[in-house]
């Protein structure tokens, strides 16, 4: 039986900086970047996980989600995450991606000031458009499909996955796996045996992780999480749920659980039962641990 072919190769640029808008860029991040397609037409004809076109930015650029992937916060709400960890993933994200010597606004340290190569030249392997209006793919620099057509349908196994910038990041220890169901199986597979591998070798933030499975580590506002690491998504649940008022945690599983929606994803749960993210932690007693693993779960795309 012929492999079905899921992605699109679309070549183009990648940008951390607009020259022509100092202090005023992308923002990049672990996993996110913005991309400059050759054939504009290649991108607003991919798939919509939710019907919602992809946003087009400064310069014609798109951002870009890596798959499967979810990278420490380095400005997620004006929050961040620890942060030596968060820029870590960043850093070695733009030197996979070949930028040279990056250095950043010392009053915006989000923003990039300079880069030694930029743009850079590079392939996108993109699955679709998610949620958010962002791209979703795999992200490679230089060329790595010589003969294939731009915008040809190209099946990705494990070995294509394995030298993107999504999987290096992963095997390094410097993202957590976050799958979805909009990733080939196959894919899903691979991106778990990367990160549980990462952990098992104590590789990057790792040995410091919080929230674990069967350890729980009292929260009690937001000052907490600037110190701790912990799966983005979940980061993300917290600090939006202490914007909203909470101290401690007594709350946060009755808040999650009250929006389906932006809140509680619905997600296979390793036991193949049908669950949520709730179903990924335990509260008790001010205290949060992990039930499973997070590369563990499998999202619903949306």
């Amino acid at each position: 039986m012929k492999k079905k072919a899921r992605y699109t190769l679309i070549r183009g640029s990648y940008y951390i900086l607009y020259p022509d808008l100092p202090k005023n860029g992308p923002q990049p991040d672990g996993d996110t970047i913005n991309f400059l397609p050759d054939n504009e037409d290649l991108v607003t004809g991919l798939k919509r996980f939710n019907n919602r076109s992809a946003e087009r930015k400064h310069l014609g650029t798109y951002n870009v989600r890596f798959e499967g992937i979810d990278a420490l916060e380095t400005h997620f709400m004006n929050r961040h995450q620890k942060l030596d960890k968060a820029q870590a993933a960043r850093n070695r994200m733009l030197a996979h991606m070949g930028f040279g010597n990056v250095t950043f606004w010392s009053n915006q340290e989000n923003n990039v000031e300079t880069a030694q190569h930029h743009p850079v030249r590079g392939c996108l392997i993109a699955n679709g458009i998610e949620s958010n209006g962002r791209v979703l793919g795999l992200v490679y620099p230089g060329e790595i499909a010589a003969g294939k057509a731009d915008g040809e349908r190209i099946f990705v196994d494990k070995e294509r996955l394995d030298t993107s910038v999504n999987a290096k990041l992963v095997s390094e220890g410097l993202a957590y796996a976050e799958l979805y169901s909009s990733m080939p199986h196959s894919l899903i597979v691979r991106m778990r045996q990367l990160v549980k591998a990462a952990r098992q070798a104590g590789l990057g933030f790792w040995p410091e992780e919080s929230v674990q499975v069967g350890h729980g580590v009292k929260i009690t506002d937001a000052s907490d999480l600037p110190k701790m690491v912990i799966f983005p998504k979940l980061y993300r649940r917290l600090v939006k749920y202490f914007e909203d008022g909470h101290t401690g945690l007594a709350s946060f599983d009755v808040w999650i659980r009250a929006n389906g929606t932006d809140r509680d994803d619905k997600a296979l749960l390793p036991t193949q039962e049908f669950g949520n993210l709730h179903d990924l932690y335990e509260v008790e007693g001010g205290s949060i641990k992990l039930q499973y693993e997070p590369e563990d779960l499998t999202f619903e795309s949306t």
